[in-house]
């Protein structure tokens, strides 16, 4: 009887209430989109520059790639022209896919597209400062569509590169995201589809070029 009158004196112990686990933040297509504009702001930032570095002409890169951009031998043939700009797109596109599997991959693919702008900003100036105008005209004639379509295939693989980035730096912090291997399928048939774009850009720049599209006004 005492026992059971000391139970009855003695306070009740709060309930424990389970831990939740906070669900880690949705990604929505904002999310991709977002990324892709940051980047594209990251390209022009870059740019800038460097058309600051080429603009007097002097730099022996630019020089370089000024004697490049408007020497170029006559009578390449269209496999030729068809295969380097592709190796130039392939590269760029798979540099983009690498990012997205590695933890740091945000951050190298603000440098990757911060670089990129630096170095079309260059060539640009160092054309026009070495050649002119005329040779500016020609250049932009000749690259347009390869570095224009290929830096905007960039921009939206980087989008779901960053989302896959992202998970992977959760799962080494201990929170693994159970969608990690399919945001990994899903980046890998985006650049299949963006591999197979920018083949077909290749191709009409290939075109352009053999028919000396960039020619005019020569």
């Amino acid at each position: 009887m005492r026992a059971a009158q000391t139970a009855l004196r003695r306070p009740g112990l709060p309930m424990l209430r389970p831990a939740v686990e906070r669900p880690h933040r949705e990604h929505t297509p904002q999310t991709e989109s977002g990324a892709a504009l940051a980047f594209g702001v990251i390209f022009l930032a870059g740019y800038l520059p460097g058309i600051w570095l080429g603009r007097s002409g002097t730099t022996p890169l630019g020089q370089q790639l000024a004697a490049y951009y408007t020497s170029r031998p006559k009578g390449t043939s269209l496999a030729a022209a068809f295969g380097a700009q592709l190796a130039v797109s392939f590269l760029q596109l798979i540099l983009v896919l690498l990012c997205g599997f590695c933890v740091w991959g945000v951050g190298l693919l603000a440098l990757l597209f911060a670089a990129r702008g630096l170095f079309l900003g260059l060539c640009a100036a160092s054309v026009a400062a070495q050649s002119g105008a005329s040779a500016l005209l020609r250049y932009r004639l000749d690259t347009l569509l390869s570095d224009v379509g290929t830096l905007l295939l960039c921009l939206w693989l980087a989008g779901w590169a960053v989302r896959l980035a992202m998970e992977l730096f959760r799962a080494v912090r201990g929170r693994a995201a159970r969608e990690t291997p399919g945001t990994a399928r899903r980046l890998a048939v985006r650049f299949a589809a963006a591999l197979a774009l920018s083949a077909a850009f290749a191709a009409v720049g290939a075109v352009f070029t053999v028919m000396g599209i960039g020619d005019v006004g020569r």
